[in-house]
């Protein structure tokens, strides 16, 4: 805070500093209340999402009382959902006692193949990605179309539009209860019910919806097991939904999209992905870790355009 003060001109002591985070951070504490509170309009709760944290404090040179030390802890928000979100949709069908029904009805449910066939309109949209990556290359690499009117498009076809306002978004105070185990994401949801105001009771009568990585989704269901059954609804959790989060989604599939298809490097002979990495001076010894996101998807889509590439040429 002190540095951000001298950047914009203004100076103060780390007295004053230390005050306007407590000032600021009481008033979050104040909003974050606010919007978990229950009324009449919000028939679902907001969303939270929650995510494990580790900081790690490296001492160089260490000695008594100074060493290396890993902070493991969990941070999370909770996001609104948009009220003209909200005014399109079936309160009724919102409503705790509606997704109970529908959990009841999951026993007798039958699963047909066709649920994970893609439509026509699917395939027809599928085709248009395709169609304009491979435009896309052939503009990039090869040679440009005379008419560029009626030439293939090199934008991708939109998936859905979505209202792109600005969301409304509060962030939960960092909490040192890790949610890697059944115990710590019982200590992570205690802490989230302290910050948001409500008794257990209260945030356990209406349906919630919360955002993590599949680690976290199993630890909660295995903690809903440990307590099960149960009549009281604040120790089942049954009105917990967990969904895995889309960044989550993509970063799995991400990663074991590269992995099935990279191959061994360790032989020349094998035509895996690991050759066009190895081709454009990309590191190709291993795949990208999965702890770095970007370079795993950038070598994806590189990957994917040489592919391209070799396929035209």
């Amino acid at each position: 805070m002190n540095d951000y003060l001298h950047f914009i001109g203004l100076t103060s002591s780390c007295q004053t500093a230390l005050k306007a985070l407590i000032s600021s951070s009481a008033r979050a504490a104040g909003v974050l209340k606010d919007a978990m509170s229950i009324n009449r309009d919000s028939a679902v709760g907001p969303s939270i999402c929650i995510d494990n944290l580790d900081i790690e404090e490296h001492v160089h040179t260490q000695s008594v009382g100074h060493r290396t030390m890993m902070f493991h802890g969990t941070w999370g928000y909770i996001h609104k959902p948009n009220p003209s979100l909200l005014k399109t949709l079936d309160h009724s069908k919102l409503t705790l006692e509606a997704y109970y029904q529908s959990l009841s009805k999951i026993p007798s449910l039958k699963i047909l193949p066709s649920m994970f066939l893609p439509t026509r309109e699917e395939d027809l949209h599928f085709e248009a990605v395709l169609k304009s990556q491979i435009a896309r290359v052939m503009r990039h690499y090869i040679a440009e179309p005379i008419n560029k009117l009626n030439a293939i498009p090199t934008d991708l076809p939109p998936i859905e539009l979505i209202d792109c306002s600005q969301p409304d978004i509060h962030m939960l105070k960092l909490m040192e209860a890790s949610d890697n185990s059944s115990e710590g994401v019982g200590q992570v949801l205690v802490s989230i019910i302290n910050q948001s105001g409500l008794t257990p009771e209260e945030f356990c009568s209406r349906l919630q919806v919360m955002d993590g990585d599949l680690g976290t989704c199993q630890n909660i269901n295995s903690l809903r097991a440990l307590r099960s059954p149960s009549g009281y609804a604040e120790h089942s959790l049954l009105n917990i939904t967990m969904q895995l989060g889309s960044a989550h989604t993509l970063w799995n599939i991400s990663q074991n999209i590269l992995t099935s298809h990279f191959g061994d490097p360790s032989k020349t002979n094998d035509l895996g992905a690991w050759q066009c990495l190895h081709a454009l001076g990309i590191p190709s010894d291993k795949p990208a870790s999965k702890k770095d996101f970007t370079s795993m998807i950038k070598n994806i889509e590189k990957i994917h355009e040489a592919t391209i590439f070799y396929c035209l040429r």
